[in-house]
């Protein structure tokens, strides 16, 4: 390299030096750029009144349903009806094997007409101490030893009756009978089998009231239906409608499901609503007012949800705390925290720091499509 390219280099190397310290030393004199307001999408707080409903599947049954039973045990050796089968007070519904009974009573009958004649020869032999003490042939202690031995007879002659008539009853328990009209909805046993005495054999829907009955968790419950009225479909069919109105919410939670059993009476109900059928009831409830955003307005606040609010006076935003009452359809529906005419950030809400100066532009919100409450 030549000496004049050396001199060169050298030269460009402290120009350079120099116009960076001068730009180092004039830095302190440059005043720094305004804070510019960031620009969001903005929506005016409306409360609106929102439209509740819930909906359930429940079972449609009669009001009455009664398990049948045997009063004896035994086994089973017919039965006459089937599920679904319709029946009438007194029908005979199955029966049981009447051997072991037939030969009780058998039994009874034997032993009663040996108590009868053992009574019989008890009292012809007190009549013979009797006459015989009247002619001083016998002694008293004769006379009462032998009307002890009458009343021990007598005794057993009531004994032997009870006994027939508890085994003539055992007989007749062998037949199940109904005790009211009704369709049998449930069969719990079959020929062969041998039961216990007041173990279920059939249940049956009597006749009468219908109902639909509802397990429900309980924060499917927030309050009473309007009127107390339930509007009921079939699964299986939708076109069969009808109305039924509630009639008994349980007190207590179902500690194995964590349900509540709620009742619905229906008055009027359609022929083609058949017992055991599966029913979606459908309950109006009172409307919520609520402010509708868009989702895009949620921010979190620790664990909870919050938005940013506008300060139409020197327009600065602020962190506020909200309670949403659900997410539905893009946007967010607020109960709390919120008050009417309050100018909320829709867009843009990712950048911002409390006391930031915003430039909103307000964005046109249509509540006419306004989502209805459902199940969560």
């Amino acid at each position: 390299m030549s000496r004049f390219h050396l001199v060169n280099r050298v030269g460009q190397f402290f120009v350079l030096c120099f116009l960076v310290f001068a730009m180092i030393g004039c830095g302190d004199r440059i005043a720094p750029p305004a804070d510019q307001p960031a620009n969001v999408r903005t929506e005016i707080a409306e409360v609106i009144a929102r439209p509740r409903r819930r909906t359930l599947t429940g079972e449609y049954r009669a009001r009455i349903q009664s398990d049948l039973s045997f009063r004896v045990g035994g086994r089973i050796a017919s039965r006459n009806v089937d599920v679904g089968d319709r029946v009438e007070p007194g029908q005979i519904l199955a029966s049981l094997d009447t051997l072991q009974p037939v030969a009780d009573v058998k039994a009874a009958q034997a032993a009663l007409r040996s108590a009868e004649a053992a009574q019989q020869d008890a009292l012809a032999e007190a009549e013979r101490i009797e006459k015989l003490l009247e002619s001083n042939s016998a002694s008293q202690a004769e006379f009462d030893n032998a009307k002890a031995a009458l009343l021990i007879a007598q005794g057993a002659v009531e004994v032997a009756k009870s006994t027939l008539a508890n085994t003539e009853s055992q007989l007749l328990f062998t037949d199940l009978q109904a005790e009211s009209a009704g369709v049998i909805v449930a069969r719990q046993a079959e020929v062969g089998l041998v039961v216990g005495p007041a173990e279920t054999v059939f249940t049956i829907a009597e006749d009468g009231d219908r109902e639909a009955v509802f397990d429900v968790f309980p924060t499917h419950i927030p309050e009473r239906p309007v009127d107390d009225i339930i509007s009921l479909k079939l699964v299986s069919n939708p076109n069969v409608k009808t109305e039924g109105t509630i009639r008994e919410i349980a007190p207590s939670i179902d500690p194995a499901s964590g349900t509540v059993r709620v009742k619905v009476a229906v008055p009027d109900p359609p022929s083609e609503m058949k017992l055991g059928a599966s029913v979606v009831g459908e309950a109006q409830f009172r409307p919520m007012d609520v402010v509708q955003l868009p989702w895009t307005a949620m921010m979190r606040k620790g664990d909870q949800a919050s938005v940013w609010v506008v300060d139409p006076q020197n327009q600065t935003v602020s962190q506020r705390v909200v309670e949403v009452e659900s997410h539905q359809s893009g946007v967010m529906l607020v109960t709390q925290g919120l008050q009417p005419g309050e100018i909320v950030v829709v867009d843009g809400v990712q950048l911002l720091h409390p006391g930031q100066t915003v430039n909103p532009m307000q964005t046109p919100s249509d509540k006419s499509t306004l989502p209805t409450g459902t199940n969560p």
